[in-house]
């Protein structure tokens, strides 16, 4: 199928379906867009099914109407693009010029397939149209049927007469009458049925009635007399025919070669009769056609030297085009790329602008935090420096019970000697108890009385040992306790003076510590209000740097404007130059034609 044919319907597309519906369908079959069919093209015809089925899909649309709406425009688009075929009066009369047409397309864009299409008048309003073509596509041709009867403004009846795969016959009813056909009697009777040659008809004519005329004088009789004067008259009225005649076979070779496009040869005929006329009215026609030939093939140069001309502008202006399309495209994409590089740049700024016033926003707590913290170390300060005097305290209070405690020591062994007088005298009583009652035994009985008494002090003296001995025991494990007690107390008192040294370092340590804290904690502060100042001027610094983005980004889409009317400029070239190699081709196809013609 031809590039221009397909141009054709795709603009009948849009026309019906508007450009963006049209390109999604043209993409989907894997054409680019804006596509551009050379008419010299030859394009599947699957693709262009497959065009159809996607246009009718998105349109919700079907197919066959689809491609009866196409067939229908395409005869204004076809009007539109070869104005001259359609110059006729009748529908009729275009129908009947459409193999002409279809052989004219034929030798103008080789290896073109059109349908061959014939119109058969078979009454006088009536013709049968017969379409033929492998493609089918049956619903496109009602659709061309009635965009003429449209474009002819006539109404025209149709009848299917016959439908196969690859053929349809159809019989169209004309409002007009369309078809003259004239029937001379006497020709046919005198051809009977087999007879071309006028001078036999003649003779035939001539013999009948001169038999039938000498017969009627000579009477029956001599009806062998008749017929022989009838053929002679018969056989000279055949020879003055044929000798009449001479000039029709002249005439016919002049005919013959106007039909051979020969042109070569002036010629002349003299008869002092019709055929002389028809031959001067002949070679008129001849020189007019030859005259007119002379500014034909003039044009044609003409033609030739103004397309080279064009075209020599055309690729000139396609070049320059060019360089400006790839100049205009390095612009758009150093535009592109600094308006995705501001953009880029812009919201990276935002984004640590972000982080920037989230960090003064944290930094604010954390000076707060931080007040609070140097408010609460200067409280830990004070807790540790009463902490210290405490522990001063605490010691001091440790002598006095480290002290008390050797005092205490001392009045134990006091005590522990106390109690060892009391075990010594306990032991002079028991001792005394038995001397006494050694004496009261030797006493009988007036000392018996006081051996009882001195028993009891023995007892007494026997418990008063034994409680001596308790006493001594338990006073002997309180002095080792007393000891043990006195070694801690005095142990812990040297671990707390030791500590205590050491929790003045600390305190000295904490209260350096302090110091260099407010010192940083001021720092800190004056860098957080530098930073909140830092981050109002970056904040300042975006907004210019938006304003660059916008600048960029308007660039950025001037420059692809500008490389789209570019590219549509160099489209239209390219279409130009379609158009003129076109033009190019029709040229060289007339000048082919009118080689045919000799002169």
């Amino acid at each position: 199928m031809k590039g221009t044919v397909v141009a054709t319907w795709i603009k009948t597309c849009k026309k019906l379906y508007g450009e963006e519906m049209v390109e999604q369908a043209l993409e989907k079959v894997g054409w680019q867009t804006p596509k551009i069919f050379s008419p010299i093209e030859n394009v599947e015809d699957e693709r262009v099914k497959q065009f159809i089925l996607h246009l009718a899909e998105k349109s919700k649309t079907p197919p066959s109407d689809l491609w009866h709406l196409i067939g229908k425009d395409n005869i204004l688009a076809f009007h539109a693009a070869f104005p001259s075929f359609f110059k006729h009066h009748t529908m009729y009369s275009f129908l009947k010029s459409l193999f002409d047409i279809h052989v004219v397309m034929t030798k103008k864009f080789e290896g073109a397939k059109p349908p061959l299409v014939s119109i058969t008048p078979v009454s006088k309003t009536e013709a049968l149209f017969t379409y033929q073509s492998p493609r089918g596509m049956f619903d496109y041709f009602y659709g061309l049927l009635d965009g003429c009867m449209s474009f002819f403004n006539e109404k025209v009846t149709i009848t299917e007469v016959e439908k196969r795969q690859d053929y349809l016959c159809v019989k169209l009813g004309f409002p007009q009458p369309i078809y003259e056909e004239k029937k001379y009697f006497f020709n046919r009777l005198l051809s009977l049925g087999f007879i071309k040659s006028i001078p036999l008809k003649n003779a035939l004519f001539v013999f009948v009635t001169s038999t039938l005329a000498f017969l009627w004088p000579l009477g029956p009789a001599h009806w062998l007399q008749a017929i022989e004067m009838g053929l002679i008259s018969a056989f000279l009225t055949s020879l003055s025919t044929y000798l009449l005649l001479k000039p029709y076979h002249f005439i016919k070779m002049e005919l013959q070669r106007l039909i051979n496009k020969d042109y070569l040869y002036d010629s002349g005929l003299h008869s002092d009769d019709l055929f002389e006329t028809l031959h001067n009215l002949i070679t008129s026609y001849k020189k007019g056609l030859q005259s007119d030939f002379v500014g034909f093939k003039g044009i044609t140069d003409e033609m030739d030297t103004f397309v080279q001309e064009i075209q020599g502008i055309s690729d000139n202006m396609l070049g320059t085009s060019e360089e400006i399309s790839n100049v205009v495209e390095q612009v758009a994409v150093g535009a592109i790329s600094q308006a995705e590089n501001t953009n880029e740049a812009a919201n990276v700024l935002n984004e640590n602008i972000n982080i920037l016033r989230d960090i003064v926003k944290t930094e604010d707590i954390n000076k707060k935090d931080l007040a609070l913290a140097m408010s609460k170390i200067n409280n830990s300060y004070e807790s540790v420096n009463r902490s210290s005097q405490n522990i001063s305290n605490t010691l001091s209070n440790f002598t006095a019970i480290n002290q008390k405690s050797e005092q205490l020591h001392q009045k134990a062994n006091n005590i522990t000697n106390i109690v060892g007088m009391v075990s010594s005298i306990a032991e002079q009583t028991n001792l005394l108890a038995l001397n006494a009652s050694i004496e009261a035994a030797r006493a009988g009985e007036e000392g018996r009385g006081f051996a009882v008494v001195a028993e009891a002090i023995r007892k007494l003296a026997e418990q008063s040992k034994v409680a001596v001995n308790d006493i001594n025991s338990n006073l002997d494990q309180f002095l080792e306790e007393i000891n043990s007690f006195v070694k801690l107390l005095q142990k812990e008192y040297y671990s707390l003076e030791s500590e205590t040294q050491s929790f003045d370092l600390v305190k000295s340590i904490s209260f350096e510590a302090n110091e260099a804290i407010q010192k940083v904690s001021k720092s800190m502060i004056e860098t957080i209000v530098a930073l909140k100042n830092d981050a109002d001027d970056i904040s300042k610094a975006f907004i210019n740097v938006q304003s660059l983005a916008a600048i960029a980004e308007e660039n950025s889409a001037s420059s692809e404007e500008v490389s789209a009317n570019v590219t549509k400029y160099t489209t239209e070239i390219n279409k130009l130059i379609y158009n003129i190699q076109d033009f190019q081709s029709l040229t060289d196809y007339f000048k082919k034609e009118l080689s045919n013609y000799k002169s």
